[in-house]
């Protein structure tokens, strides 16, 4: 039997007689089951009699038992055609994922025992008024919390899904301890203290979702998106589970209140450190800001073109800013999309604007002056496409490259490098980025379209 690549070519090549007509021509007939990257699921033998008997199985009850339990298993938590049809970094991403939702569940056991008490359960003088005062403010606070930071930020986490990922936890976490020390606090300070933690859980709903539909889409290589959701909560739900269980005990045994505080310390250091690890290990191959930014520098110092593994290992978390420096190693500018034509135009207060256009992208240089940094704004044409804000980014850092930040103006002279768009563009293609997508803008996108006055009123 050939291999399932060299089988898939013949079948594009050449017309090959159906299981029909082998049978009738009284053969035995091999039938191969591939997955949508041509890899052998299974292996059946078609006999003339119209047998059908399985190849390649293990033989005894006891070893197709375990084959047929590793397959239940694999069907109900993990993709089907797993780990052909999924990113080769899936696998790390989610066995962190999946140890940081245990450490997690144990944290919200201890975390909704104080938040009982501090609505007033065993509390002989708290009074059910009070308690649903509390619980009025505090879904009141979430919706409110939910609105605002959907409309700040939503259209900033797919661009940086993997920082806002980790950001949900944070805002998790902090819910955590605001619950736990709520018994402590006044009747002002428990409803503050609570509302707080439950506007902090939103903020968690919010990037958490987005986020995860951001690396979800990454994951998916065989239009299974909806499918690896589905699985992801399966997975999910079975970890809960068994946090869970092991909470249950930790609460039972874990009742004084130091200990608590140390125990849900630990838990959450180690659950953020598994959330860490987790986004770390995500390999993103669309360009964002960030991830630009290490490819095109070590480009213009090396010539050497970053594969998505190489600027994954550089790529900060939760501490970057869109500020480049220039040959010398100097910070000289921040680089930015414009949120509008003005704010792009009227750039710093202190210096003027040169404008420099580009393909499909117009870019407002405004350079540094008096011991400020400069600033690059860029605005996209109508009509554009996203290699053209990828290359505008690019155009941008070359820019800033030959700025002299002790003078603070761009050097008369040349950068000693100079980009070939094409050159770099064929490489990035080669070495397996995303170049139909782009995710530069972290604003309402806004498009330009120019023309002259003069030629507009002929």
């Amino acid at each position: 039997m050939q291999q399932a690549g060299g089988l898939t070519a013949d079948l594009k090549d050449q017309k090959h007689p159906g299981i029909a007509d082998l049978i009738q021509q009284g053969e035995n007939v091999e039938v191969a089951e591939l997955d949508k990257s041509g890899n052998v699921q299974r292996r059946w033998l078609h006999r003339q009699d119209n047998q059908l008997d399985p190849k390649n199985q293990p033989k005894g009850i006891f070893h197709s038992s375990i084959r047929e339990w590793k397959r239940v298993l694999s069907d109900a938590f993990l993709p089907v055609g797993f780990p052909h049809s999924v990113s080769s970094d899936y696998l790390a991403y989610q066995t962190y994922d999946s140890l940081q939702a245990f450490f997690s569940t144990i944290t919200a056991l201890l975390a909704n025992r104080a938040l009982l008490q501090g609505l007033g359960v065993g509390d002989a003088g708290s009074s059910a008024t009070f308690a649903m005062l509390i619980t009025i403010f505090k879904d009141a606070t979430s919706r409110i919390a939910t609105i605002v930071f959907a409309h700040r930020f939503g259209l900033r986490i797919e661009p940086d899904a993997k920082k806002f990922r980790f950001l949900a936890d944070i805002f998790n976490d902090s819910a955590f301890f605001l619950e736990l020390y709520s018994p402590y606090f006044g009747d002002y300070g428990k409803i503050l203290a609570l509302s707080v933690g439950q506007a902090l859980r939103a903020l968690c709903g919010v990037a958490a979702g987005a986020s995860k539909a951001a690396l979800s889409v990454h994951f998916a290589k065989h239009d299974n998106l909806a499918e690896l959701n589905a699985k992801e909560a399966s997975q999910e739900t079975a970890v809960g589970l068994i946090g869970l269980l092991v909470g249950t005990l930790v609460v039972k045994v874990v009742e004084d209140h130091r200990s608590v505080v140390y125990l849900m310390v630990t838990l959450v250091f180690v659950h953020l450190w598994m959330n860490y690890l987790g986004v770390r290990s995500v390999c993103m191959t669309t360009l964002n800001r960030q991830r630009a930014t290490i490819l095109f520098r070590e480009y213009m110092r090396t010539g050497k073109v970053l594969s998505p593994e190489g600027v994954a290992a550089s790529e900060s978390i939760i501490l970057w800013r869109p500020v480049v420096d220039n040959e010398n190693g100097e910070l000289v500018c921040k680089i930015e999309f414009a949120e509008s034509y003005q704010n792009a135009v009227e750039g710093s207060t202190t210096s003027s604007v040169r404008v420099v256009d580009g393909e499909m992208h117009t870019s407002f240089i405004s350079e540094s002056h008096g011991g400020r940094m400069g600033n690059i704004k860029i605005l996209l044409w109508f009509g554009c496409e996203p290699r053209h804000a990828v290359l505008g980014w690019f155009k941008a850092m070359e820019a800033a490259w030959s700025m002299d930040k002790e003078n603070y103006k761009t050097k008369d002279t040349s950068a000693k490098r100079h980009a070939d768009d094409k050159e770099l563009w064929g490489a990035l293609g080669q070495l397996g980025w995303d170049l139909d997508t782009q995710a530069f803008e972290t604003a309402a996108p806004i498009r330009l379209r120019v023309q002259s006055t003069s030629r507009k009123d002929q």
